[in-house]
Order: structure tokens, then C-alpha cells, then sequence
């Protein structure tokens, strides 16, 4: 009687009891051994073993019965434990359409029947120039001159991750362009947009790049003409809101438009057409502005005698500008970490 009353009961949480039976049948193995090497008796009794075995399990049929819930018997609430948890944990998955129907299959049939227009109208035969991002191809697109600039997948990306960018930079040139537009920029008319092919069909321009008069040479009056358009036009953009992104001398058109009556006048005045706004965003912060006029004198003072070209876009854009003052100050200390960095190289 003395060991069964010896039986712990330990409690671990509110409403839980656990029992310890081997911890108290080895303490009454040992304190038996040692009764036996003392002398107080020779031999461990099998009824005091069995006596506090009863107390034991009648301490467990106690507990189990305060844990059971009502309406449930002992043997069913395991079971019905076991039931729930199994369900808590059974995995919720989403709904997927069936193999063959919906957007899938449609969008495999519409690939199959499509057609490719860059092919129809012989762009890929007459391709002008290949870019980091894309291809550009003179077509005749509804009997005009046209030029289509197409995006080409990138096999280092996974495709999903590509189809996301470079639908998301087809749309966002299309933004710009219609933006700059109606800003006063003088840009290639947008014609048509193929989503399916990544490609934009514009304006044909028959214009020079600005990078190769200069490399031929520039008369001051043209540098003074050209710099005053693109000062004006860049001013234009940065107060509405749009940065170019790319604003080098190979995305400033200079065409010449010569006058039929007047053929012994045939150097008219240039005029400037911005394009490739393919890196073209939204910002009004003067940090973004200044990045630009910085890109834009890098490109032009390739040679010493372009800088009145630069000095005259500068001028023309402080004219124009309502904000020149913070895009100045930003553009000075662009230009310092510029110089900074080609000096450690």
C-alpha cells in the first residue's frame, strides 16, 4: 500500500494528466534490491508488484475519463481525434480546368492558325539593324513606308518571366510614344501593335541619325538649328512627366526637308524627330531628368567641335523648361559621380 500510494501523477497542461509507471516500478525494483542486500528480506514479492500495478491503472482510468468528452465513451474518442486531425490536414488544392478545353487549347489553336504578318509583307528579307532588344524591319504596311521593330525572345529567361517582360516594354513604348506625341514631340506615327509577334509597326522616317552628322561633320548653323529643336523637345518631355532613357545621338533623327519650287535651296532647314522610346518611363523627379541631359552630353561631345551643339540644347532647354533649375543642379552632380567613376576607372 505504502509504494501504490508512491505513484506520481504529473500534470504538463490544464485539463491533462500523464502517469509515470515505469519510473515507479523501477523505484520499488530498486528499493527492493536494497531491502534484500541489507537482510530485511531475501526475495522481491510478486503481490506487492502486482498491487501497485492495480494503482496504476486505476490512476489512468481516471484521467482518461476526465479527458473524454461527453456523449463519448473511452474507446471512441481516440477514433474520433484521429478522424478530425486527418481532416484539418487533408490538402486544399485549386481548380483546374480539363485538359483540352478553356484558354489553354485556345490559345494553341489561335498559334496554330496564326499567321506570321513580319513574313507576309517580306520584313524579314529587308532587316535595317539587330539590337540588345529587338529586330527592325522596313515593310510597306497599308501601301505607306513602314518600319516594324520587333522583340525577340530571350532564351536565358525562363518563358514565362520573358512573355511577362516583354509584354510589359511593348506596352510601355507604345505609352511613350502616344505621350510624347500629344506632349509636342515629334515622334514616328504608331501604325498598328501585334501583341502576338511583340512588334510595333511605325512611321518610316527618311532622316539621318544625329551621330553621323556629326561624325561627318556639322556647319554652326546646323548645330545651332539642331540643338535648339532637341533642347526644346527634351524641355517638352521632362515637364510632362516622361523620361526618354536612351536620349543618344542614334535615337535623334535629323531630316531635311527640301522644297520642290525652290530647287536651288535644297539644304532646308533640319528638322529633329526623337525615336526608340523603348526604355522610356514616367518620372517627375529631377534625379531622372538629369540622368537624361547626362546621357545626352556624353553622346553628342564625342568630338570637341559638337560641344556648341550641346551648349545650344542646353540654352534652348533652360528657354523652355519651367523646371530647369532643379534638372540643372541634379544634372551638375550626375555629372560629377561621372567623372569620379572614369577617373578610378
Amino acid at each position: 500500500r505504502a509504494r501504490a500510494r508512491r505513484v506520481r501523477v504529473e500534470v504538463s497542461s490544464p485539463g491533462r494528466a500523464r502517469t509515470d509507471h515505469t519510473r515507479c516500478l523501477d523505484d520499488d525494483r530498486h528499493a527492493l534490491r536494497t531491502r534484500s542486500a541489507f537482510g530485511s528480506f531475501a526475495k522481491p514479492n510478486n503481490a506487492e508488484f502486482s498491487t501497485t500495478r492495480r494503482a496504476a491503472s486505476a490512476v489512468d482510468a481516471r484521467s482518461a475519463s476526465s479527458r473524454t468528452p461527453r456523449g463519448e465513451s473511452s474507446t471512441d474518442a481516440p477514433r474520433n481525434r484521429t478522424k478530425t486531425s486527418s481532416a484539418m490536414t487533408k490538402p486544399m488544392h485549386k481548380r483546374e480546368a480539363p485538359r483540352g478545353v478553356g484558354v489553354g487549347s485556345d490559345k494553341q489553336r489561335a498559334d496554330e492558325t496564326a499567321v506570321d504578318l513580319i513574313d507576309k509583307l517580306g520584313g524579314y528579307e529587308n532587316m535595317i539593324s539587330q539590337g540588345a532588344e529587338g529586330r527592325v524591319f522596313a515593310v510597306t504596311f497599308l501601301t505607306k513606308p513602314a518600319i516594324v521593330k520587333q522583340r525577340f525572345k530571350k532564351t536565358y529567361r525562363h518563358p514565362t518571366l520573358d512573355a511577362k517582360i516583354t509584354r510589359a516594354r511593348l506596352v510601355g513604348e507604345t505609352r511613350a510614344l502616344i505621350r510624347a506625341r500629344r506632349l509636342g514631340v515629334p515622334t514616328p506615327s504608331l501604325l498598328y501593335v501585334d501583341a502576338r509577334q511583340n512588334a510595333i509597326y511605325m512611321e518610316r522616317v527618311a532622316g539621318r541619325t544625329l551621330k553621323e552628322l556629326i561624325r561627318e561633320g556639322m556647319s554652326e548653323a546646323d548645330m545651332e538649328s539642331v540643338g535648339t529643336q532637341v533642347g526644346k523637345h527634351v524641355a517638352a518631355m521632362h515637364d510632362g512627366g516622361l523620361i526618354h532613357g536612351d536620349l543618344t545621338t542614334s535615337n535623334i533623327l535629323v531630316v531635311r526637308d527640301e522644297d520642290v519650287d525652290e530647287p536651288k535651296n535644297a539644304a532646308a532647314k533640319p528638322r529633329v524627330v526623337l525615336i526608340d522610346f523603348g526604355l522610356a518611363s514616367n518620372s517627375i523627379v529631377p534625379e531622372d531628368k538629369g540622368v537624361d541631359l547626362y546621357v545626352l552630353e556624353r553622346a553628342i561631345t564625342v568630338t570637341h567641335a559638337a560641344g556648341r551643339l550641346f551648349e545650344a540644347v542646353m540654352r534652348e532647354y533652360k528657354k523652355a523648361s519651367g523646371l530647369w533649375s532643379a534638372s540643372f543642379n541634379k544634372f551638375a552632380e550626375v555629372r560629377m559621380r561621372g567623372r569620379k567613376r572614369s577617373m578610378i576607372g
